[in-house]
């Protein structure tokens, strides 16, 4: 089964962070340049900066969701009492409902 994207993000981080306290911590064992011990420290510290702003994004993912549901239900205000209307709201609504219960 593949990983979530979350799942993902926190893997990379993780392997990362691993990359990183080895590149730091071992000088003597460590057969490279420092050059390119700097060159790999900044990329390794770039993506971990990226995985953490991602894994921020994914969090809040629920909350945009969320504000554009109830976006749309206001947009969706001025329309005429009927059916649709009915039919639109009641949707709208038990979508709503469905991401309090999985909370």
């Amino acid at each position: 089964m593949k990983p979530t994207s979350k799942e993902l993000l926190e893997e990379v981080s993780k392997h990362c962070s691993n990359q990183i306290t080895h590149y730091t911590f071992n000088k003597t064992t460590l057969l490279v340049s420092d050059k390119y011990k700097e060159g790999r420290l900044a990329a390794l510290k770039y993506v971990g900066e990226l995985t953490f702003y991602y894994l921020q994004e994914e969090k809040s993912i629920k909350h945009k969701l969320r504000e554009q549901i109830l976006k749309q239900m206001q947009q969706n205000s001025c329309l005429n009492d009927n059916d649709y209307k009915d039919g639109l709201y009641d949707a709208l609504n038990d979508v709503l409902d469905e991401m309090v219960r999985k909370a």
